[in-house]
């Protein structure tokens, strides 16, 4: 409507403040030894607990009884996509840059070809996440969408493979994925 909506402000202060704090914390070498490696975790963390929010948006909206929640949806979705990109980039930046030695890790590493295929999958929403794309879409649009929740099964696969040893954090957001998905 034009107006500050206090609830999309705070959303987007909330979407802001990981990559803000891993920002600052790469800044002050507060990253450990392997600082890249600790912001393409961190990154990934980020878009997969945003991708739970944004699935969370709904159920919440009911338990709490209210609506306007729905408005930052799409918000919260972009912010996935956002983190993704980001998380992509990174692992650029950890191969130096050499495209040719990304594309073949992702095609011969599965954990990343899944990672990728999701990360694809979020793009499309993001790219058809205008009003613009809503209106051309029509009926179309909310079939699309609906392939979140198998982005989302795909994200949860990634995180599990890419996790070497201590598997705690993934097994906590799928158990709230399944949670959600039973609500």
């Amino acid at each position: 409507a034009g107006r500050l909506s206090a609830l999309k402000l705070a959303t987007f202060l909330f979407a802001l403040a990981p990559g803000l704090w891993l920002a600052g914390a790469y800044g002050l070498d507060a990253l450990g030894p392997k600082p890249i490696t600790a912001l393409i975790h961190g990154t990934g963390d980020w878009a997969v607990r945003f991708l739970l929010l944004s699935l969370a948006v709904t159920p919440l909206r009911r338990i709490a009884n209210y609506p306007k929640l729905i408005l930052v949806r799409r918000m919260l979705g972009l912010t996935v996509l956002a983190y993704a990109v980001l998380h992509l980039c990174l692992y650029v930046v950890d191969q130096n840059f050499i495209l040719t030695k990304v594309a073949s890790e992702i095609v011969l590493r599965f954990y990343l070809t899944i990672g990728f295929v999701a990360l694809v999958g979020l793009a499309v929403l993001g790219a058809t996440s205008t009003d613009a794309m809503i209106r051309r879409l029509g009926k179309a649009w909310p079939r699309l969408h609906k392939i979140v929740y198998a982005i989302s099964v795909l994200g949860l696969f990634h995180y599990f493979l890419q996790s070497k040893i201590d598997v705690s954090a993934p097994v906590f957001w799928t158990g709230l994925f399944l949670i959600l998905m039973g609500w």
